[in-house]
């Protein structure tokens, strides 16, 4: 299915332009000057932004442009931008997709380029970026949701729509699916207690809100399973192995496309985070990588992103003008916006973060026997 989407982008192919690589190949390392490089992460994320991305700018340039993966670390930046400080070795990147929590924390330490977002049209539209979205050395690109997801199969008289509804197995009975982790598990059990998004950090921050959250999460503790990633519990749910769990909205987007209308979505309350470009300091092309940020953080490109992979755009517009059944799964749609709470990795790797992990592990144990 997706090699569906992705072909209605072919035609805009430079194919002698564009190419893709692996980074560590020799390609990545010896690309021309006059090259603009993209560092990106693997897989159809990679050949999606290759062909509704790096195409139409190399197109509209006359510039070649390479697509290269990456792990998207942040210790890889730090040791390619040491390596070039100290040794004058280029970069071979120009442009990073990275999250954008690791984008601030490099753009602090001097690892990212600040952007001039004024010169080149961004800052005078940055209320229609997501929160999060704009930052001193980047620009956001694409937007995820984590929630709860639910077999509609097994609740053919009535949907659970409420994201107290997550919780409540009288109403909607069957196995939860959560992860070890707390993250997000936290948040959205404070939020289906009634917690404000704007006041879930601070909450988490007191014994008492800890005490709140396990309150909540104690509701399903009679029928409930735990696993490593949201990948994980995706996989179980849609198996038929749990009612309700713990998953990205673009699993169950992608589902639907491929299979039908297996897995809903509670967007009632959920937690969003994004992915954002930045230019690596001491990139060889950084005037044409902040040309090619500019070009791709406009509507008609993050709307293209949307269609193909099934994450929210950054740009507010760009989610409106999204097809209809399109829309219906875009964290950043006006339908669901107001209920997306801004994921805070700071907050979790903080003590008060590691003492709410603690909180959710000694409830999880209360159960398991085990960690």
């Amino acid at each position: 299915m997706m090699r569906h989407f992705l072909g209605a982008f072919r035609g805009l192919a430079l194919a002698t332009a564009v190419w893709t690589a692996t980074a560590g190949t020799a390609l990545a390392q010896t690309v021309a000057d006059d090259v603009l490089v993209i560092a990106t992460w693997g897989g159809f994320y990679q050949k999606a932004q290759t062909q509704v991305l790096a195409e139409p700018f190399s197109l509209q340039s006359g510039r070649p442009v390479s697509v290269v993966t990456y792990t998207g670390q942040p210790n890889e930046v730090r040791r390619r931008v040491a390596s070039y400080r100290q040794t004058g070795e280029p970069l071979g990147w120009d442009v990073l997709d990275l999250e954008r929590a690791d984008a601030e924390e490099l753009c602090f330490n001097g690892y990212l380029e600040p952007l001039d977002l004024e010169k080149h049209g961004i800052e005078g539209v940055e209320s229609d970026f997501v929160q999060g979205a704009i930052g001193l050395c980047w620009v956001g690109n694409v937007v995820w949701s984590r929630g709860f997801g639910f077999d509609r199969r097994l609740y053919t008289n009535a949907e659970p729509y409420a994201l107290a509804d997550a919780f409540d197995p009288l109403l909607f009975p069957g196995r939860r699916l959560l992860t070890t982790s707390a993250q997000t598990v936290m948040e959205l059990a404070l939020l289906s207690a009634g917690v404000a998004p704007e006041r879930v950090y601070d909450r988490l921050q007191t014994a008492e809100g800890l005490q709140e959250a396990v309150s909540v999460l104690d509701q399903v503790r009679a029928n409930v399973r735990f696993f490593k990633s949201t990948s994980d519990v995706f996989r179980m749910l849609k198996s038929g192995q749990g009612a309700v769990g713990l998953i990205h909205h673009f699993d169950a987007l992608r589902q639907t496309r491929t299979a039908g209308p297996v897995i809903g979505y509670l967007w009632d309350g959920h937690v969003i985070d994004l992915d954002v470009f930045a230019i690596p300091a001491g990139a060889s092309n950084p005037g044409l990588a902040m040309d090619f940020i500019a070009n791709v953080s406009r509507g008609a490109y993050q709307s293209a992103m949307a269609t193909v992979t099934g994450y929210g755009p950054a740009r507010l517009s760009a989610a409106e003008a999204a097809r209809e059944d399109l829309r219906a799964w875009l964290p950043t749609a006006s339908d669901h916006l107001p209920f997306g709470l801004l994921f805070q990795p700071d907050f979790w790797d903080s003590p008060d973060g590691a003492a709410a992990q603690a909180a959710y592990d000694t409830w999880r144990r209360s159960i398991t026997g085990t960690l």
